[in-house]
């Protein structure tokens, strides 16, 4: 099966409980970043998601262990 998304990094905002995940869509070639609510770093997949293609929350759904425990985040300075 050919993989649709990659999840790239993720930026944390965490004064704002905030993250932008950014990643590729290969099937249309195209780059896409998503703002997610991540309140004690957890992220809420079905918070305020409804205009997301259903197919990209359901690859964030399968990555959100990985988002949680920092796998994809950019190193930033305070």
């Amino acid at each position: 099966m050919k993989k649709k998304f990659q999840l790239m990094f993720v930026f944390r905002t965490k004064q704002l409980s905030l993250l932008h995940c950014v990643g590729m869509d290969y099937e249309s070639g195209a780059m896409f970043c998503v703002l997610l609510n991540s309140p004690n770093d957890s992220v809420q997949i079905d918070c305020m998601t409804d205009h997301y293609p259903k197919s990209l929350m359901s690859h964030l759904s399968e990555e959100k262990e990985r988002i949680d425990c920092g796998f994809y985040d950019i190193r930033t300075w305070g």
